[in-house]
């Protein structure tokens, strides 16, 4: 229907992919504002080897929703919420498809 999710398949990471720019207000989401120590962390945003997920298909588009409690979550989601829907487009040619 208009609001389920299909899950199509598995896929992981073989290399890293940045899905927004370090310098961009959504690292925010990541971190806090008073944290300065992380406002020079080049790994904001980007998606590390490794990671596993589901593509699957919501609102008909595809987008990658990664598993919960993996090691490396928090350079791209926000603490409280792990659950997030990534645009397929930005993870093209970086990962492998598991059967």
């Amino acid at each position: 229907m208009l609001f389920s999710e299909e899950k199509l398949y598995r896929v992981e990471f073989i290399k890293p992919c940045r899905i927004y720019e370090s310098h961009s207000l959504l690292r925010f989401r990541n971190s806090s504002i008073l944290d300065v120590n992380n406002l020079g962390s080049k790994q904001h945003g980007v998606i590390p080897e490794g990671i596993k997920g589901w593509v699957i298909k919501k609102w008909s588009k595809l987008y990658f929703s990664p598993d919960e409690n993996q090691e490396g979550l928090e350079f791209f989601t926000p603490p409280e919420q792990p659950h997030i829907l990534i645009p397929f487009k930005k993870i093209e040619n970086h990962y492998k498809r598991l059967e």
